[in-house]
Order: C-alpha cells, then sequence, then structure tokens
C-alpha cells in the first residue's frame, strides 16, 4: 500500500459475535471516552492486534517500561547509541520490513515507523513537501532516541535509494526529511 493511499475505503463484511458482558461494558465505556462507534474501536483492536502485536512478538520485539527504556538509552554514549543503531539496529529493521510487508521500499519503511510511533504513544506528524517527506516527532525517550533512530533509518533508507536531509533535534522533538539520492 502507497502513502497515497491510506485513506482508501475498504471492503468489509458482518460478523456476529458474543463477548463477555463486562468486556462490552469496557468496550461501550472506550467509545464514549474516545467518541468514536463501538465497530471502528474494535476495527481499530483488531488490526492493532493482528498487523502490529502478532507480528512484533513473532519478531522478537519486547515491550518495556518508558523510564527504563529512557534511562537505558541515555546510559548510554552518542557515539554508541549510533554505532548499535546503524549495526545491529539496522538488520532488525530490514527484518522487520521484510517481515511485516515482503519488501524494504520508501513506503514500507515509513509505514513501519509511523506505526512504531503510534503503538509508542509517540507524537509522528508526516508532510509532503515538494521532492521530500518531512517527519516531525514529539517524544519523552530521552536525549539519545533520536541518535538512535536517525541512525537506524538512514542507514535503511541508503539501502533502499534515500536519504536523510535537515534533522534537527531539541530536547522533546526531531525533525527530518527523506529524500531521494
Amino acid at each position: 500500500m502507497t502513502l497515497q493511499e491510506n485513506s482508501v475505503l475498504r471492503k468489509t463484511d458482518n460478523v456476529s459475535i458474543r463477548i463477555n458482558s463486562d468486556l462490552s461494558n469496557k468496550l461501550h465505556e472506550k467509545c464514549i471516552e474516545q467518541k468514536i462507534s463501538l465497530n471502528t474501536l474494535i476495527n481499530h483492536l483488531l488490526e492493532k492486534q493482528v498487523n502490529w502485536n502478532e507480528l512484533t512478538n513473532e519478531m522478537g520485539w519486547i515491550p518495556m517500561f518508558r523510564s527504563t527504556y529512557r534511562e537505558l538509552l541515555d546510559s548510554i554514549s552518542k557515539e554508541k547509541i549510533q554505532k548499535i543503531a546503524e549495526t545491529t539496529g539496522t538488520i532488525d529493521l530490514k527484518n522487520s520490513l521484510n517481515y511485516f510487508y515482503g519488501y524494504v521500499n520508501l513506503d514500507s519503511i515509513v509505514d513501519l515507523f509511523k506505526k512504531r510511533c503510534q503503538n509508542m504513544n509517540v507524537q509522528f506528524r508526516l508532510i509532503p513537501i515538494n521532492n521530500a517527506i518531512k517527519i516531525i516527532i514529539q517524544h519523552d525517550l530521552g536525549k539519545n532516541w533520536p541518535f538512535f533512530i536517525m541512525g537506524q533509518m538512514n542507514s535503511i533508507l541508503n539501502e533502499a535509494g534515500y536519504r536523510i536531509t535537515n534533522d534537527d533535534y531539541n530536547i522533546q522533538g526531531f525533525s527530518f526529511e527523506i529524500t531521494k539520492v
């Protein structure tokens, strides 16, 4: 799926299921809280389970407390973080892209990064600009997380014929553009 196809309507099926009353009540409460329909909520939850949770578990991704993750990353030097990102991090990312999508290209790289940010509760914004894509990230994952992401992304993007330009960092966010080499 290309970045432009995200808003295309998909074929749907009607499915009838039985669920526990307590779970049903919790789902309805969540719908009210999020101001969405039960159908939308259930579709979102099922899609996340099938297209993210199962695949990341199969690939060996592990959940971790945010504060622990931040402290671990920030206890390592920027140079070591960048080296890990460019070696093991890039190999892991490439394997994940092949496992999730069956190929590595710009669309799969950006889509996986977006899903990764969403599942980490990291604010992600994508803005098409002329012949580039600008990505803006707001996060609370410490000072070294952007260097890990940038090293990992730049390595995998280089393999796909792209590169990162105009990268900019501050304490709670960073941005970069992806351009064709």
